[in-house]
């Protein structure tokens, strides 16, 4: 959101006379009590002449390649899929679904498992060469970064300031 302009404010020479002046009224119905009243049809209006752009989802035509994307990704899964019940049976794929799907869970398991002792390892070497003060210095810093952190993203979401009119 764009600051409303000081007194002390001077517009830039190269803006035009015309665009000066609808910032002006902009602003003015933005702080004002009401202003003139809209038609009641005012919304539609403006989203009907406003251009579209193709990150917009309220036209149905700009999902037609997410959704056939979509629809080739989900055939050639369910293709894949259902390969060995076609081909191979009910038994033999079940059998072949079941050791895929312990694969793919037992594997990734099983190296978790293997690393534990060499990760355990290594955070006893890591632990053995810091020097307490050093890791006190290390702790204040991530401390402090995250703190920083923390308002940087936080201090963002202040309070709206309360609305004044221009009649006094």
């Amino acid at each position: 959101m764009t600051d409303l302009p000081n007194a002390t404010d001077r517009p830039p020479e190269d803006v035009p006379r015309a665009e000066r002046r609808i910032e002006v009224v902009l602003d003015e119905l933005v702080l004002g009590d009401g202003g003139p009243p809209l038609a009641p049809d005012f919304t539609a209006r403006v989203l009907a002449a406003r251009p579209f752009a193709p990150w917009e989802v309220r036209r149905a035509d700009a999902w037609r390649v997410p959704v056939a994307t979509g629809g080739a990704l989900l055939a050639g899964s369910l293709g894949l899929t259902l390969t060995p019940l076609l081909t191979l049976g009910p038994e033999t794929a079940a059998t072949v679904w079941s050791e895929l799907l312990a694969l793919a869970v037992a594997r990734p398991a099983g190296t978790l498992v293997a690393a534990g002792p060499v990760l355990a390892k290594a955070a006893g070497s890591v632990s053995a060469s810091v020097t307490p003060g050093a890791l006190l210095t290390l702790g204040a810093v991530a401390a402090t970064l995250g703190l920083a952190l923390a308002a940087l993203l936080g201090g963002g979401r202040s309070a709206p300031a309360p609305r004044s009119s221009r009649n006094g």
